[in-house]
C-alpha cells in the first residue's frame, strides 16, 4: 500500500491555534540535514504518494528547508509543505513554492477577528499578505486547509470567494479533530456537509483518503489517520501517529535496521494517543 510520509523539519511554531495542543510539545529543535539522509536510505524502499512535510511545527521557520526538499527529491515522489505561511517573506517564498509540488495554506478565515480568534500568536497582515503573494504568484500549487471548525463558518463565504476569485481550486474544510485526545469537541458533520456542497469546496478526507483507500475503512483494526501515513519527528524518531503531539509512542530511530511498517501496525489503536482521539471517526463524511 502506498502511504504518506510526514516530515517534522521542525516543533517550533510562533502560532497558538486553537485547535492545535500546543501545550503537548515539550521537545524543540529543527531536524538535521543527516536525518534526512538517513531517512531516505531507510524509507526509499517503501512506495510513497507524497512527502509531506509538516509536523508539529511549523515547517516555514526551518534555516535549510529548501536543502531537504532537494534531498527529498531523491524519493522521486510528490513532495508538499504544510504551513501558516508565517516564516515565508519577498525574498524566499517564490523559492519555496517553486521548489515544490503542492504547498498546504492552513488558514482559518479572511475575516479578521476570526483569524485572531483562531490563530493566537500569528500576525493577521503578515499571513494574509503572504497568502495575497501566493495567490498571485502560483495559485495552481495552492491547497487550502480551512481550518477552525464552527469558529469560521460565520465568514466562510468571504474567505471561499477570495480564493475562488484568485483562481485556487482546490479548497477544503475540514473538521475540528480533537488531536489525539486533547481537545474536547463536537463536530456537526451536518452542517459541514451543507456548507461543503453550497460553496463547492471539497472535504479534507478527500484530500488525504482517495477512494480507493476508503473501502479500507470496513477493517475494524484499521485508522484511516494512522494507517495511510508514516510520521517522522525532527529527531528522527519513526513516531506512532502524527497526532502524538507529546511523542509518547515512538517505533523507532531512522538508522535502526527494522521494518518499521510491520512494527507500528501492530500499535495502531492500541497507542495511549488513540484512547480519546476521534480522528477515526470524524474524517468520515
Amino acid at each position: 500500500m502506498e502511504r504518506l510520509l510526514n516530515i517534522e523539519a521542525t516543533s517550533y511554531c510562533n502560532a497558538n491555534c486553537s485547535m492545535c495542543p500546543r501545550e503537548c510539545v515539550k521537545d524543540y529543535g529543527y531536524i538535521s540535514l543527516q536525518t534526512i539522509d538517513d531517512l531516505i536510505e531507510k524509507i526509499k524502499k517503501y512506495s510513497l504518494y507524497e512527502i509531506s512535510i509538516s509536523g508539529r511545527g511549523e515547517p516555514t521557520l526551518h534555516p535549510q528547508l529548501i536543502e531537504i526538499i532537494n534531498k527529498l527529491r531523491k524519493l522521486k515522489t510528490t513532495i508538499s509543505v504544510v504551513t501558516t505561511t508565517d516564516g515565508l517573506n519577498l525574498h524566499n517564498y517564490k523559492e519555496i513554492v517553486d521548489s515544490l509540488d503542492m504547498l498546504r495554506v492552513s488558514v482559518s478565515s479572511i475575516d479578521e477577528t476570526v483569524f485572531k480568534k483562531i490563530h493566537k500568536g500569528l500576525d493577521y497582515e503578515k499571513i494574509w499578505c503572504n497568502i495575497n503573494n501566493l495567490v498571485e504568484y502560483n495559485p495552481k500549487k495552492l491547497y487550502i486547509h480551512l481550518v477552525g471548525g464552527k469558529e469560521t463558518y460565520s465568514a466562510l463565504e468571504q474567505t471561499v470567494k477570495f480564493f475562488k476569485n484568485h483562481d485556487v481550486d482546490n479548497i477544503y474544510l475540514f473538521p475540528l479533530w480533537n488531536r489525539g485526545g486533547n481537545i474536547e469537541t463536537q463536530e456537526n458533520l451536518e452542517l459541514r456537509k451543507r456548507l461543503v456542497k453550497e460553496y463547492g469546496i471539497n472535504y479534507s478526507e478527500d484530500e488525504y483518503l482517495p477512494d480507493e483507500k476508503i473501502k479500507m475503512l470496513k477493517n475494524p483494526n484499521y485508522c484511516p489517520i494512522g494507517d495511510t501515513s508514516i510520521a517522522v519527528n525532527f529527531h528522527g524518531e519513526m513516531m506512532g501517529c502524527f497526532q502524538d503531539f507529546e511523542n509518547i509512542t515512538k517505533i523507532c530511530n531512522v538508522f535502526d535496521d527494522n521494518d518499521f511498517i510491520t512494527d507500528r501496525t501492530k500499535v495502531l489503536k492500541k497507542m495511549p494517543v488513540c484512547k480519546k482521539c476521534n480522528s477515526y471517526n470524524q474524517v468520515r463524511k
